[in-house]
């Protein structure tokens, strides 16, 4: 989904707000990567966002995750542009965790998107801002609420084809219902990824993934095949 891109003012001797704004945005998740990379440990099960820095009208994503104890998980996300700068999405998957005691782990999730700001002369770069809430469901229940920036760019090659790389840091308070010890912890996730359009229609998104607080961190892989509906795409 493409936006105007914003006005470009006669030269100054100061940086503009939105310019200063993105400097700081840029500086607080190169501080998240660098704690993600301290953070992570062992967990139960984990997936990527496979979410990249801009807004669509709406795409179906069907992916799947391979995390060390978490094991391999397959998911469907579901995307719906809001307005012009809003996204609502969707997550349901299944996990077979890969640790020993834990059943098949039903998850669900949900994520509002605002696009903060777009690629322009001074910050070739996009910021989407993303918030949402996850339930799975296995031996336990847990809960997690994950806020944070997907920051990327998106390269056009030849023709419909084009490679959108981006970083998506996100911090989340993370609850076990039932679990020992503390029900409750703050946790740091990283994606890398990368998303490259193949045609009008389709799209293959690629994504490793770091981090998470003490209950729920892994590291792992992720790939997902990615279609947005004819008539759709902007």
């Amino acid at each position: 989904m493409q936006e105007s891109a914003f006005p470009h003012a006669a030269a100054a001797t100061t940086p503009s707000h939105d310019t200063r704004l993105r400097r700081v945005i840029v500086t607080a998740a190169a501080a998240v990567a660098l704690l993600a990379a301290r953070e992570g440990r062992a967990q139960a099960w984990a997936y990527p966002s496979f979410q990249p820095p801009t807004l669509t009208s709406r795409e179906f994503n069907f992916g799947i995750a391979d995390a060390g104890n978490a094991g391999t998980s397959a998911l469907f996300q579901w995307r719906e542009g809001f307005g012009l700068k809003s996204q609502f999405s969707l997550d349901v998957g299944l996990a077979d965790p890969e640790a020993r005691g834990l059943d098949n782990v039903l998850f669900l999730g949900g994520q509002y998107a605002y696009q903060l700001a777009k690629s322009s002369a001074d910050v070739p770069l996009d910021f989407l801002l993303t918030a949402g809430a996850g339930f799975a469901f296995g031996n336990k229940t847990t809960l997690r609420v994950p806020v944070g920036v997907s920051i990327g760019h998106r390269f056009p090659l030849d023709g419909t084809v084009a490679l959108t790389p981006y970083v998506h840091p996100r911090i989340s308070l993370d609850f076990c219902g039932g679990c020992t010890g503390d029900e409750s912890q703050l946790g740091i996730n990283f994606d890398i990824g990368a998303n490259l359009e193949l045609t009008r229609v389709l799209a293959i998104r690629g994504t490793a993934f770091f981090g998470g607080s003490d209950r729920f961190g892994e590291d792992g892989l992720g790939l997902s095949l990615v279609w947005t509906p004819p008539g759709l795409r902007r």
